[in-house]
């Protein structure tokens, strides 16, 4: 007790600081924050757990791993299914995709769908038909027939 009198009164006895001297650091040690009791506050008990309570817990730890597992399981042979699956339908689109390459260099390309604009005019007539036979033109049906013998 009166070691606990003498820390409550005792102010500590620092030398004093000589001029032209810096003061002594102070060194970085236990806190001791004001009213702070003789026990340290991170010491927390846990509460005292009967072994019927364990045994509960524990069951039921046991319980859900097992239902987790079988989640687990069957989560994975949707994914083993799924990219089966996957697997399948790039197989198709490939064999599909060749398919179509091979039509598409066989096939001609298709006429035009609207008839061509027909030209006026002699040089269209020309332009337009460079190797279909030459008709004569149609004479006028009331027009005569010239005489080719001079009279």
């Amino acid at each position: 007790m009166a070691r606990a009198a003498l820390k409550k009164g005792a102010k500590s006895a620092a030398k004093p600081v000589k001029p032209g001297r810096r003061a002594a650091a102070v060194k970085p040690g236990k806190a001791v924050k004001a009213g702070a009791k003789g026990k340290s506050p991170g010491i927390v008990r846990a509460p005292v757990v009967s072994k019927d309570e364990l045994r509960g817990q524990l069951e039921k730890a046991l319980a859900t791993i097992t239902a987790l597992r079988a989640k687990g399981r069957e989560a994975s042979r949707a994914a083993k299914a799924s990219a089966l699956r996957i697997g399948e339908l790039e197989a198709a689109v490939a064999r599909l995709e060749k398919a179509s390459s091979v039509r598409e260099r066989h096939v001609k390309p298709a006429a035009p769908t609207q008839a061509p604009v027909k030209r006026r005019g002699r040089k269209a007539a020309v332009e337009s038909a460079p190797d279909a036979p030459v008709e004569p033109p149609a004479a006028p049906a009331d027009a005569e027939t010239p005489d080719v013998s001079g009279e």
